[in-house]
């Protein structure tokens, strides 16, 4: 691909944000290397996360990262009503980049009227003004940037926040492990003539994309992945889990013959996949090639579980960025996402 054409199309240079990440990365180690909270970690007994967008995906990376190791229940609340059970005992994380969003600002209220201890987690805007004039603890992230191209800086402060509950006890060493990784990996990526992703996205060009993996190792990336496509390549995307697909999803495959070849088929795999999931994702494939215009398993890599996800993560935004280009398309602007706030702001 033509660097020049990539230049013309891209107005708002993601390329270089997407170059940027592992720095991203490291500068959100750094920033949040030594912070400090005052909530009350002994009382807590149950943790819910919410967000919208890019700042929720943050939250849903991290209760996979922890799944295993997390003592009591982790929420993400995606809207502006939060559960029943939320409590004096409940640490509700309020993650907006902007600081705007208008569900995550009334979640937050509705949790501090129920006594939830809270942290912020956002680059300004009136949450920030919130937890300030509140005093509620808060983490301040770096701005500049769309919630879609900041999941470092979003993801890492959830990781310290695990951290000073106790429920992650990693050494430094893998983050910095994580960081060198992706910038490995980013070097490939952003040779624009040859490398994985460009070649997935010309594989996948003018086909609906499909994106299955374990509903527990990598549910958060498999829809991350959906998420990059419709906004960064501006087309309908979809994602589901196994085992949940094997038992409804895959009898609809029985009647696509008006799309056969128009579905593109992505498989996200990790080798802590559950064996079972493993086994069905081999019947799947088998069931459902023939009807496909492509189907591509994609393996995460990396020294640790953190980095295959991120490995997968970058993968994801490498990919959907060169389905733009080759589709002749801007990828940063989100014309409808717009005039949906604009309408509501007349209500």
């Amino acid at each position: 691909m033509d660097k020049k054409h990539i230049q013309s199309l891209d107005s708002q240079d993601m390329w270089q944000k997407l170059v940027d990440f592992p720095r991203q990365w490291q500068e959100a180690v750094d920033l949040t290397a030594n912070i400090e909270f005052t909530i009350d970690k002994e009382r807590i007994d149950k943790l819910c996360f919410v967000g919208m967008g890019g700042s929720a995906s943050g939250g849903e990376l991290i209760q996979a990262y922890v799944y295993d190791e997390c003592p009591y229940p982790v929420e993400i609340t995606r809207h502006y009503k939060i559960p029943g059970w939320v409590d004096e005992n409940t640490l509700v994380v309020a993650c907006s980049f902007s600081g705007n969003t208008e569900e995550t600002l009334t979640a937050l209220v509705a949790a501090r009227d129920k006594g939830a201890q809270s942290i912020v987690v956002t680059s300004g805007g009136e949450l920030m003004l919130k937890a300030a004039k509140e005093d509620i603890d808060y983490i301040k992230l770096p701005g500049g940037v769309e919630s879609r191209t900041a999941i470092g800086y979003i993801f890492i402060p959830l990781y310290r926040i695990m951290q000073y509950l106790g429920i992650i006890n990693e050494s430094e060493q893998i983050l910095n492990e994580t960081q060198q990784f992706l910038a490995d990996e980013n070097e490939l990526y952003s040779n624009p003539e040859d490398n994985e992703a460009l070649n997935l996205a010309h594989d996948i060009k003018d086909t609906l994309p499909i994106f299955y993996s374990d509903a527990v190792t990598l549910q958060p990336v498999c829809l991350w992945w959906q998420n990059q496509f419709q906004q960064n390549a501006k087309t309908l995307a979809y994602s589901n889990t196994l085992p949940e697909m094997t038992h409804n999803e895959i009898v609809g495959w029985e009647r696509v013959v008006h799309l056969t070849g128009r579905l593109s088929v992505i498989i996200l795999k990790d080798k802590d996949d559950s064996p079972r999931v493993q086994r069905r994702m081999q019947i799947v494939e088998e069931l459902i090639e023939d009807q496909t215009a492509s189907l591509h398993i994609i393996n995460s890599r990396g020294p640790n579980y953190l980095s295959r996800i991120f490995s997968l993560i970058q993968m994801a935004d490498w990919t959907s960025f060169y389905l733009a280009m080759l589709s002749n398309i801007d990828p940063t602007p989100v014309t409808k996402i717009d005039l949906l706030k604009s309408k509501l702001s007349e209500a």
